[in-house]
């Protein structure tokens, strides 16, 4: 046995001998078994305590709980505090068992799947967890791989394998894997070459130790001469350089492969996926955060009465109560000793502090909880309107946490492909040989000409001649290209699309059957379209690519073969691809395609023909909306190829800094290229993301465009979905010129660092000087900014930063074009960090630091896998249905979450400072004036219920006036029901409620005079009574008044909480008093009969019910806010027989069939007369009790501002009545046919001139909650 190595002792790199366990074992590496369950039979119960009592409010009720075990201070039965508490955290420690039990049964199925590995004679089964770090694996087709493996080989001829990632990142199409060079014997040699390398200690793998990069990998692989079968070497060892490509991970699949063989080098919690599945950043919404500040504010409320309670106590005993000779306090002891007041009022604050505990409701996280879950799991998931019939993907709520937070988003950040385009790319155009090729307009130009009012004859591009090729231009097409002059380079050029890629064909080797598996939709649009050109990709193998191509100007076609010396692949930071093939010529060539910055940087000198056509038709093609991409080749002497593979053979061996020597070998190959020509490739916008985009900017968002993409496809795509309007102010910052500048040599680095640094910061400066002109002009007009990668990269440093940031926050939309994925997830935290909520949405692997960034990441569901939405927070198919998850589910789960906190705290403060009034009448003995379970079972039964009725299904207007009138979002987004003085206000509402209901009850109703007509007077149990059925009915009708959306539901809740309050009084009347303590046969034979008791309690709900009903009313007359607007709108339908029926519970989830808020369901008048409103708004309402409001400026409700400068902008616009208003639009208006059919333009009328432009839908309105203002 080996000794295991210190950590000091641990190689620099890992070391793993093929089957030798002694030699392994000193490693100690980890095994296979792996377990992703936070708790074990051991852990489950401190660790679980430990995450409930993280809680503030949970350490104040435990403290209690624990207080009131000495009877000498605790006025309440211990099990009366005990009981909730226990409930309270057993239920949140029971979900999370049954939580993490779902987990362990997950690792187990994993844990126990069956492989195959080589005991040293044969290949046997085990299960996965029995697997060690340098077993030799068999895995056979379709199954998942048990660990991460180095391919030795498998059973195809070429030794490659396909492997499928789905579960990995999503990506369904088929990856291809290349087994170790040379290593074909473990195949053909069956267990004695297996035998043999397990035998041999001087087979191992040196590698790098385990990390979580999914698509790096580098290491070595050491072979002897019996189990190499490659090209003869020198010496006893073969060093075989391993690349990513020859590592098959844990997560993936085996496909269309009857098996592989590998060795395990990483294992268990080792493996690249284990090792990614960390915990997603802790997100908690503002409303969360707020709820603690109110938490620890109740606290330190408490701890105030407690110290006021325990002075007044220990000033009555030491004074006072001496003079009342019956209390006999000369023999009290320490509780209340007049010679010792300090100890009285410490025992009077330890007393206070657990009976005023009811000011902390204990109920309000698991309520919370039950809400949000509700929300998520029933609403937004269960939504037909954000389900995905093509791709059968519906709405997908991945955290419950943030619900309320949709509702407060000031900055939309977004990537561009695949998140407001389809990413289903199609090859549209091409520059080859300097002549530009190919007919049609693209959908993006033509939305930009109909927003300018132009029309356009060319044909559309709306139908592809084949998925990823719609192409047309008889000058090329069927073979024409041969007779043009430059045919030679065109053959270049199709060459080119042929054979730099790593595309893997599938199917039979047909042009018609053939199907391609691309890493990218770019890449499968390209050989596409060289099949198309006549270049046809037939098959892959260890030594190249066969091409069937044209012959010659014949019109024959033969098989042509090029072996692949070298792939030089993309990735972001080298934004091209290369390839060196052997062509059938014999000749050596390095092919490379990639963005037209870095390929005009390695041209050569000189010898160039078509640079300055080839550029003016990249700009057309950008300023069309479509990605292009430069293609250009150079031919290699042998003796510079031969020399210069040497150096990269090494460098792929190296060990260290292997990406760098790597990428430098590649910097010396891709040189003095001569350029082909370039592509237009085109990717569709989505369906509706124009109008999401501007529902959004409506609703008072910022949008944020961060895209790869050239700046001019950026400005023309941002035109094209409403980022960047006509109406706008543009301002560009960007450093052409000094880049011209640097590529020319005119200047050095560090002069251009220089220049590019103080530019950017003027350019930005002129920017905030643009937005400042603007405002004091008062034009109304709006700014976007556009900057680009380089600039950006400038702007993002410590000094520009907060400039950048103060200008895109005054922008209403900002493009950032050419940005990296670090610079996406860089400008979504500096915008993070102002203080603004931001929501981040993308669809890949390069969104995911942006997604996890922001307050709220969104993923889609798109072609580029699922990287992006296992790191979303939520996640659908398509960018429009951003407009219903922020406008309706955010907005109304806001002020759900908002109203049901700040209700929960009012009932609090009502209940407990009842017993404050109390305790300080009785001195602060700390007597009670309700019985201990009633005190208990009023958080958990009296009022628990309607507020989580309120909480799950409340609304203010109906979900088409939501989308309708985006400005009502507003409300949400400034945190209006939840601000200061929002939360002041219902503080104050609870404490006049308390405090009406103690003067009530104590001085008026029972001030003395007997209580019955048999003279008999409420004792103090009675007396409570009365008090405590004035709260419970006064803060459950309080619920009432805030309901705006009535359902069976909520009446159940509501007069079900009332009805259980006398159930329990009945129940305890009537229950043996050791059970029932204090108030055995109270109700039923002293309480219930009194009619005084039944007298006083619509006085006591009427006092404390009247001011909050006299303030909504006020204030939905005298100053409505603009949902008051929007529901008398709604009501005006209603009024006159145009809606039927009440929406119904089903509406949410957006199921016409049961009454939800879609768009078909209206009749044609109906609709008619929705859109004359939405085109003017509502100038004023009336509210039901007869007061008329005061006249509002037209286009309030749409969100329209006049403008200042039009001719028919009079004074009188602004004091239109309702009525005279309502008559004036319902004259008429014209739809605006250039904006969707959801912003109208008004006829001009003979009263108020012209109206300006609404901005809202077209859609018509619901039947609006009926009942209630909010």
């Amino acid at each position: 046995m080996l000794r295991s190595l210190s950590k000091r002792e641990q190689p620099e790199s890992r070391v793993v001998f093929v089957d030798s366990l002694d030699a392994n074992a000193a490693f100690k590496y980890k095994g296979n078994s792996i377990c992703t369950g936070k708790y074990n039979l051991f852990t489950f119960l401190p660790k679980a305590l430990y995450e409930q009592f993280r809680r503030v409010a949970n350490i104040y009720f435990l403290s209690v709980a624990i207080i009131s075990l000495f009877p000498a201070i605790s006025p309440i039965e211990p099990y009366t505090i005990w009981t909730p508490l226990i409930l309270v955290v057993g239920l949140s420690m029971a979900k999370e068992a049954v939580e993490d039990y779902k987990r362990h049964k997950q690792d187990k199925e994993q844990n126990t799947t069956l492989t195959e590995r080589f005991n040293g004679t044969s290949m046997t089964q085990c299960e996965w967890r029995e697997v060690r770090s340098g077993d030799l694996v068999r895995v056979v087709r379709d199954q998942a791989f048990p660990c991460d493996l180095v391919l030795l080989a498998s059973n195809l001829d070429d030794r490659v394998c396909y492997v499928e990632t789905k579960n990995l990142d999503g990506e369904t199409n088929l990856k291809l894997k290349r087994g170790v060079e040379g290593m074909g014997k473990v195949v053909d040699g069956g267990n004695a070459i297996l035998a043999a390398m397990s035998s041999n200690k001087a087979c191992h793998v040196e590698c790098e130790h385990a990390n979580n990069s999914l698509y790096t990998f580098t290491g070595n692989l050491d072979a002897t001469r019996e189990v190499y079968d490659g090209s003869p070497f020198e010496g006893d060892v073969k060093k075989i350089s391993l690349q990513p490509v020859n590592v098959l991970l844990r997560g993936s699949s085996l496909r269309n492969t009857e098996y592989v063989i590998g060795i395990a080098i990483y294992t268990g919690h080792d493996t690249k996926v284990m090792m990614n599945s960390s915990a997603a950043p802790s997100k908690r919404s503002t409303v969360e955060r707020g709820m603690d500040q109110i938490v620890l504010a109740m606290l330190a409320l408490l701890v105030i009465i407690c110290t006021v309670t325990a002075v007044v106590c220990g000033l009555w005993i030491k004074d006072e109560s001496l003079d009342h000779w019956y209390m006999n306090t000369v023999v009290a002891d320490m509780v209340f000793d007049p010679s010792d007041s300090t100890t009285v009022g410490l025992v009077a604050f330890l007393t206070s502090y657990v009976l005023y505990g009811y000011l902390i409701p204990i109920s309000l996280y698991v309520s919370l909880e039950f809400v949000k879950v509700c929300q998520a799991m029933i609403f937004l998931n269960n939504d037909k309107r954000m389900y995905h019939a093509e791709t059968d993907t519906p709405m997908r709520a991945r955290t419950s946490n943030l619900n309320e937070e949709l509702g407060m988003v000031n900055t939309v950040l977004s990537d561009k492909t695949g998140t407001l385009t389809c990413n289903s790319m199609e090859f549209f155009k091409c520059s080859v040989a300097g002549v530009s090729y190919g007919e049609g307009v693209t959908e993006i130009e033509r939305n930009i000409a109909q927003r300018q009012g132009r029309i356009l004859s060319a044909p559309s591009s709306a139908k592809a001649i084949e998925p990823g090729f719609n192409f047309k231009d008889k000058r090329i097409d069927n073979g024409a290209w041969m007779g043009l002059p430059n045919d030679g380079d065109i053959r270049e050029f199709f060459r080119c699309l042929a054979v730099c890629h790593t595309v893997i064909p599938e199917g039979e080797p047909n042009p018609d059957t053939i199907s391609y598996q691309a890493e990218s939709p770019d890449e499968a649009a390209f050989v596409v379209a060289a099949k198309r050109f006549g270049f046809f990709f037939k098959t892959r193998n260890t030594s190249g690519v066969d091409v069937e191509e044209p012959s010659g100007k014949g019109g024959g076609v033969r098989d042509a073969h090029y072996d692949v010396l070298n792939i030089l692949e993309f990735n972001s930071t080298r934004k091209r691809m290369s390839a060196i093939v052997r062509t059938p010529e014999g000749k050596i060539t390095l092919f490379c395609k990639g963005a037209d910055s870095i390929i005009y940087d390695r041209l050569a000198y000189g010898n160039q023909k078509y640079t300055e056509p080839t550029q003016a038709h990249m700009d057309d093609y950008a300023a069309s909306g479509l990605r292009t991409l430069c293609l250009a080749k150079r031919d290699i002497p042998e003796a510079e190829y031969a020399k210069w593979n040497e150096g990269y053979v090494e460098a792929a061996q190296a060990m260290e800094k292997r990406d760098e020597k790597i990428e430098a070998c590649a910097e010396a190959i891709e040189r003095d290229l001569y350029l082909l020509g370039a592509t237009a490739i085109e990717d569709k916008l989505q369906d509706g993301v124009p109008r999401c985009i501007a529902q959004l900017m409506k609703a008072g968002m910022a949008v944020w465009v961060l895209t790869g993409d050239k700046q001019d496809t950026a400005i023309n795509i941002g035109q094209a979905c409403s980022l960047i309007r006509q109406d706008m102010e543009m301002h560009v910052v960007n450093m052409d010129e000094l880049v011209r500048q640097e590529a020319d040599r005119e200047i050095t680095r560090a002069k251009f660092d220089a220049l590019a640094r103080e530019s950017v910061r003027r350019q930005i400066a002129e920017g905030t000087n643009k937005i400042e002109a603007l405002k004091f002009a008062q034009s109304g007009k709006e700014m976007s900014l556009v900057i680009d990668g380089r600039s950006l990269s400038f702007a993002l440093e410590k000094e520009i930063a907060p400039m950048l940031l103060d200008l895109g926050c005054a922008c209403t939309s900002v493009v950032c074009c050419r940005v990296s994925p670090l610079q996406k997830a860089l400008v979504t935290g500096l915008v993070k960090d102002s203080g603004r909520t931001t929501l981040a949405i993308g669809d890949g692997a390069n969104d995911v630091g942006m997604i996890q960034a922001a307050h709220i990441g969104v993923g889609i569901s798109g072609q580029e896998g699922m990287q992006a939405v296992m790191a979303s927070d939520f996640a659908f198919a398509q960018f429009r249905y951003l407009e219903r998850l922020l406008l309706v589910h955010g907005r109304y789960n806001y002020k759900r979450i908002a109203k049901m906190v700040t209700y929960f705290f009012y009932k609090n403060l009502a209940f407990g400072l009842s017993l404050f009034y109390f305790n300080l009448t009785s001195q602060g003995s700390g007597q009670i004036i309700y019985n201990d379970w009633l005190m208990s079972a009023f958080n958990v039964l009296m009022t628990s219920f309607p507020v989580l009725a309120l909480g799950c299904l409340d609304q203010d207007v109906n979900q088409r006036s939501c989308l309708k009138f985006p400005r009502l979002y507003k409300q949400s987004q400034n945190n209006e029901c939840f601000s200061t003085i929002v939360k002041l206000g219902w503080a104050a509402n609870g404490v006049y409620v308390s405090v009406i209901n103690f003067v009530f009850v104590f001085y008026l109703i029972h001030g003395g005079e007997a209580d019955s007509s048999a003279g008999h007077v409420f004792g103090l149990w009675e007396v409570g009574t009365q008090l405590y059925t004035g709260i419970v009915i006064t803060v459950n009708l309080q619920m009432a008044q805030m309901i705006n959306y009535w359902t069976w539901i909520h009446h159940a809740c509501i007069w079900s909480s009332i009805a259980i309050w006398y159930a329990c009084n009945i129940i305890l009347s009537t229950t043996d008093p050791y059970w029932s303590t204090y108030s055995y046969t109270i109700f039923h034979t002293s309480v219930g009969p009194t009619s005084k008791y039944w007298a006083g309690i619509p006085l006591l709900v009427a006092a404390g019910l009247l001011p909050d009903l006299m303030y909504r009313g006020l204030r939905r007359a005298l100053y409505p806010e603009y949902h008051h607007l929007v529901q008398e709108h709604e009501a005006k339908h209603r009024g006159r027989g145009e809606s039927k029926g009440v929406s119904a519970p089903g509406a949410e989830t957006g199921d016409l069939e049961s009454g939800g808020g879609g768009d078909d369901g209206a009749s044609p008048p109906r609709r008619e007369r929705d859109d004359r409103l939405a085109r003017g708004g509502v100038v004023g309402v009336g509210v039901g009790v007869g007061v008329t409001a005061s006249p509002v400026k037209p286009g309030t409700l749409t969100g329209a501002t006049p403008d200042p400068s039009s001719a028919h902008h009079t004074p009188r616009e602004e004091t239109t009545s309702l009525k005279d208003y309502l008559d004036q639009v319902a004259r008429g208006a014209e739809e605006d046919p250039d904006d969707e059919g959801f912003a109208w333009r008004p006829r001009p009328t003979r009263e108020t001139g012209s109206r300006p432009p609404s901005q809202f839908s077209s859609r018509p309105s619901s039947r609006p909650p009926s009942g209630g203002v909010n």
